[in-house]
């Protein structure tokens, strides 16, 4: 009889766990892999230890931001050509985000390896607003390197119907899982909230888009000067504020990070519509859901599909609408509890993670249905 081998894959990210993509699309699985007994290995091109110079160089100037970029596009060949090294003792190559320079695509390509391409936003293009000359670059980079990849790749897994379209050019099979979201972990708080508690309306992300805030300036000073027991808590922005409304900025930190959106009463959304974010994943709105928080969103790509607009929260258009919807939640509880509660079954039903790892397993499998045929070609 053959050798039975298990599966094994080679992940190859741009971050470490710290990273939301890494930690959403790779890191969570881990324990669905050990249990479905395929083993793995991790490659990362900027480890945990240099998550600094990821943001920090957004906020603080065009050198820096040179300077991180060069030292980007240095790590991500090293990188590259260790995976073209170690290839061959893999079943699966699993790329989460990674553009590696040229000629490492084709590389690949030739070599018939499995590879996976995952991504997560609209990598092919970067945030249009920042029109810097590093930006345009970056752009031509990504929109360069993406299609080689993505033509060296078996199957690509995508978090949208805008992602997944582009992706469709250039990769013969294409899947969809958004998010997911651990909804083990994510959980509705047990603390119940006495009507006296002050409503907080919340928002989760970093300083380099707290700039969306601005979008919604209008309709949150409307708030402060219409309700006395309202405040802003933003975990992760950096400067944001409001004038009439008290607010709270808290420092993102993963061990926290589900304690902060529990202390949320309403969740915040606001997106601009252009080609950056029509490929954003929607992952505050899974947060805000999966933690029964009804949350008020810009229908912006998937935030159209991922709420259900007046069912488990509104999608809200202009500053009109925005402060009508945040006035509605404010003044009903009973609206918040309802529409918080159906996020939360709609979470567990469609996006939790026990339900996307099973698939993500089924993808990786019939990347090499033949584990065994796989290592015996490797080792011969």
């Amino acid at each position: 009889m053959p050798r039975k081998t298990s599966l094994r894959v080679l992940f190859v990210m741009p971050y470490g766990p710290l990273a939301a993509s890494s930690r959403t699309r790779v890191y969570q699985y881990f324990p669905y892999l050990d249990r479905a007994g395929i083993q793995y290995d991790v490659l990362t091109v900027f480890p945990d230890a240099r998550m600094d110079g990821i943001t920090l160089p957004l906020l603080r100037g065009r050198a820096r931001k040179v300077v991180y970029y060069i030292e980007g596009w240095i790590r991500a060949l090293c990188v590259g050509w260790r995976t073209l090294l170690r290839a061959r003792r893999y079943d699966v190559l699993f790329f989460q985000r990674a553009v590696f320079p040229w000629p490492l695509p084709a590389l690949f390509r030739r070599r018939r390896a499995r590879v996976v391409y995952d991504f997560d936003d609209a990598i092919f293009t970067t945030d249009i607003t920042e029109k810097s000359l590093v930006n345009r670059v970056v752009r031509w980079r990504n929109s360069r390197g993406l299609p080689p990849l993505l033509r060296a790749s078996a199957h690509a897994v995508v978090e949208n119907d805008y992602t997944r379209t582009y992706a469709e050019r250039y990769c013969p099979r294409v899947s969809t899982i958004t998010g997911p979201i651990d909804t083990e972990r994510y959980r509705p708080s047990e603390v119940p909230k006495s009507s006296d508690d002050p409503i907080v309306l919340g928002w989760i992300g970093s300083p380099t888009t707290e700039k969306y805030l601005e979008m919604i300036r209008g309709p949150l000073e409307e708030v402060g000067r219409r309700f006395s027991g309202v405040r802003l808590l933003l975990v992760g922005a950096s400067a944001f504020e409001v004038a009439g409304l008290p607010t709270e900025r808290r420092r993102w930190g993963l061990e926290r990070e589900v304690s902060d959106l529990q202390a949320f009463d309403i969740g915040l959304m606001p997106l601009p519509d252009d080609e950056w974010t029509r490929g954003k994943g929607g992952y505050k709105l899974l947060q805000y859901m999966a933690v029964a928080v009804p949350a008020v969103a810009s229908p912006v790509g998937v935030n159209r599909i991922l709420v259900s607009d007046g069912v488990d929260g509104f999608h809200a258009t202009g500053e009109e609408e925005w402060g009508d919807r945040l006035c509605r939640l404010i003044r009903d509880a009973d609206l918040r509890r309802q529409m918080g509660a159906a996020g939360r079954r709609k979470m567990e039903r469609e996006y939790a993670l026990s339900v996307s790892a099973g698939r993500l397993i089924e993808i990786l499998k019939a990347t090499c249905p033949d584990p065994s045929a796989s290592s015996a070609s490797s080792t011969a």
